[in-house]
């Protein structure tokens, strides 16, 4: 294991497995707010490679705290020159590292989003929970052998 990805699993060592901390993934895309929707394009194609899945593009200043988020779908629709706080969501559906993962599966069910950042108490992101990993233990062993594959 290469030395950036063991401090990952050490620092997700660190929270309890049924949390938001405990079973999120820190490969995630985040940009600066600054840029346009062409410029994101571009940090998407130079970056992708470090996300695991890149269902959302996560907005945030240089401390990290979590300023929007807006989805593929959002950015191609997008002119080239719209500033991306332009059409990002200002208001962020998130769990707090601490949450439970029960918490953060109903979060995920009820706002039917296919990932959910979690920040800590300053609002800085530090990682996503994806809604296949967020059910994952809540259902029942017997009902995954049903589920498409996203849920196994």
């Amino acid at each position: 294991m290469e030395r950036e990805e063991a401090e990952d699993v050490r620092r997700l060592l660190t929270y309890p497995e049924d949390t938001a901390g405990g079973i999120m993934n820190t490969e995630f895309i985040a940009i600066p707010p600054h840029l346009s929707a062409e410029q994101a394009i571009s940090v998407l194609r130079e970056t992708a490679h470090e996300a695991e899945t890149i269902f959302y593009v996560y907005v945030t200043d240089g401390d990290n705290h979590l300023l929007g988020v807006f989805s593929l779908q959002d950015l191609v629709l997008a002119k080239p020159q719209t500033p991306v706080t332009e059409f990002m969501h200002h208001r962020v559906v998130s769990a707090n590292l601490d949450d439970s993962q029960d918490v953060v599966a109903q979060m995920i069910s009820k706002y039917n989003l296919v990932a959910l950042p979690v920040v800590d108490g300053q609002n800085r992101l530090h990682g996503i929970v994806t809604a296949d990993d967020a059910l994952d233990k809540i259902i029942p062993t017997k009902w995954k052998k049903r589920l498409p594959r996203m849920y196994r």
